[in-house]
Parts: C-alpha cells; sequence; structure tokens
C-alpha cells in the first residue's frame, strides 16, 4: 500500500467548497491517488475513516449528466452493486464514498464475479435514466472531433467498418433495455473479499444487455475460456433471454471498440495527458476492424 501523502490543492479547494466534506470525513491526514482516465480520484485517510474521493478532470466538463449518473448510482447501490454515495454534488462532479480494500483476482477468477454482477444489474428490473445507444454516442463524438488531418480519416475507415455490420444486424422490434453500468473496465472493478463491486457509473444508463458484455469481455481481455466463463455466470443470474448470441456480442464489440478509439481521440483533442491517448484510440480503432472482418468473413 502506498505511503499517503499530504492533501493535494484539488483536495483542499474540494474541502473548501463542500464543507459537507469535512463533515464526514474529518480532517484528511493523507491522500494516495488512483488510477483513472477521465476523473481524479484519491483514497483519502481522514479521521472518521478511509474514502474514495472522486474529482472530475476539466476536459470531462459537459460529457455526463451528473443528475442522472447520481440517481443512477443510488439505484446501483440499493441492489448491492455500487458503494453508496456518501456525498453526491451533481454541479461539481464530486462523489465521496467509503473506500474498500480491492484484494484483486486474477482474470479467471474475476470473469465469474463480473458476469453474476451484470446479471443482477441487468434482471434487476430497475429504470435508470438515461439512454446509451451506440449509434447516438458515435454521432455525437463525431460531432465533437470535427473535421481535418489524421482523426477525419480514421472517422473515416470507422465508418466505413461500421456500414459493413449493417446487413449483419438483427432487425425487428426495438432492442430491450437493462439498467447497464456502460463502462464495466477493470479499472472500475473493485473484488473485495467474495464480492466484486463496480465503481465509475458515469456513462450508466439503459443500454442493451450486449453493451456491457462487449466492453467487460474487450477492456479485461478475456481469453474465449474466460469469455464462456463470464457467460455463464450471467446466463445463471439473468437467464438467457437477455444474454446476446455469439454474432451480436461480436457486432457490439466492434461498436464498443469505435466510441472507445473516438473517445481516445477525443481526449487527445482536448489536450488531456493522462495518457498516450493517441496509442490507446489507434489501439480499440485497428481491434474495431478486426471485429468487423470476423464479422463480415
Amino acid at each position: 500500500m502506498p505511503q499517503p501523502g499530504s492533501p493535494t490543492p484539488d483536495i483542499q479547494d474540494a474541502f473548501a467548497a463542500h464543507p459537507e466534506l469535512r463533515t464526514i470525513c474529518g480532517a484528511v491526514l493523507g491522500a494516495v491517488s488512483q488510477a483513472g482516465l477521465s476523473n481524479r480520484v484519491y483514497r483519502l485517510d481522514a479521521e472518521r475513516g478511509v474514502f474514495f474521493l472522486r474529482l472530475p478532470r476539466a476536459e470531462t466538463a459537459g460529457m455526463v449528466n451528473r443528475d442522472d449518473e447520481a440517481e443512477n448510482i443510488r439505484c446501483a447501490a440499493d441492489l448491492g452493486v455500487a458503494l453508496g454515495p456518501l456525498f453526491c454534488n451533481p454541479a461539481s462532479g464530486i462523489l465521496l464514498t467509503r473506500a474498500i480494500e480491492n484484494v484483486g483476482a486474477p482474470p479467471e477468477v474475476l470473469c465469474g464475479h463480473l458476469g453474476d454482477a451484470l446479471g443482477q444489474l441487468h434482471a434487476s428490473g430497475k429504470v435508470f435514466r438515461g439512454r446509451l445507444d451506440p449509434g447516438q454516442v458515435i454521432a455525437a463524438q463525431k460531432t465533437a472531433l470535427g473535421s481535418g488531418g489524421q482523426t477525419e480519416a480514421d472517422v473515416a475507415l470507422l465508418e466505413r467498418a461500421l456500414r459493413e455490420l449493417q446487413p449483419h444486424e438483427r432487425s425487428g422490434p426495438a432492442r430491450l433495455a437493462v439498467p447497464s453500468h456502460g463502462d464495466p473496465s477493470p479499472g472500475n472493478c473493485l473484488m473485495a473479499p467474495g464480492r466484486l463491486w463496480l465503481i465509475d457509473w458515469e456513462y450508466s444508463a439503459m443500454a442493451e444487455p450486449a453493451w456491457d458484455l462487449a466492453y467487460a469481455s474487450l477492456e479485461h481481455g478475456f481469453s474465449p475460456a474466460q469469455e464462456a466463463r463470464f457467460l455463464e455466470a450471467y446466463r445463471h443470474r439473468a437467464g438467457d433471454r437477455l444474454c446476446p448470441s455469439e454474432r451480436d456480442l461480436e457486432i457490439m464489440k466492434a461498436k464498443c471498440d469505435v466510441v472507445s478509439a473516438l473517445w481516445g481521440l477525443e481526449q487527445r483533442l482536448k489536450g488531456s495527458d493522462k495518457t498516450d491517448f493517441l496509442a490507446f484510440a489507434n489501439a480499440r480503432r485497428d481491434r474495431a476492424l478486426a471485429a468487423v472482418r470476423k464479422v463480415t468473413g
């Protein structure tokens, strides 16, 4: 465990702007920065316990409906799949929860816990605020990116790939939407003894079940055997009705990677230096194109 350092200026500013934080935590004795691409997250050692404090980054301003997120995380906490908020301020995006120790788990163990947690969420019958539709997300991302240079060429390439998928997609009635986490990537999965918690519900909304399942499998890098175990745990909790076919899951994987690639390009355009977002975007672009080739033959 890293030794906690002194509270950073952004933590001090948050506590000054929101006295409720000090009421809940007491004085902050130390802080350790946690991994996170779109937010600043700290583990706080304070007089009244240990907490997670999320402070949004400036470049994510306007990208998340914080009112919807606040309602959805409370709903997920009632189900026991999210840490309940101790302080949640949609206007600022600041979120405080109790901290838990992440004991970690190898993918072959985590896949079963994650499948169970997503199955519980999807089959709960809860109604989240917001709607997460890949087509709408991608259209908004294209508008945000604008035109010009290599970015425009990458967007055009991904658009052509998505058009190739269209003849292979299901037609008919509108697809079922379920309460979804939206980004069940490794950094948002905390493995406590005997159970898994999902954190960071910024992109939570009603979505097709395939969205969470595809994103989880992709970002955790599940092997075929691990993905099979993941889906088996999901079916055990949610039933066969919600589980997509192999083809539909592969199509959603392509769409998820397109969204991730465009998100990476957006972050780079906004000047975020949190990570190498160009390499991130290129890796997701290449994986999306490979998935399209797999579906279309």
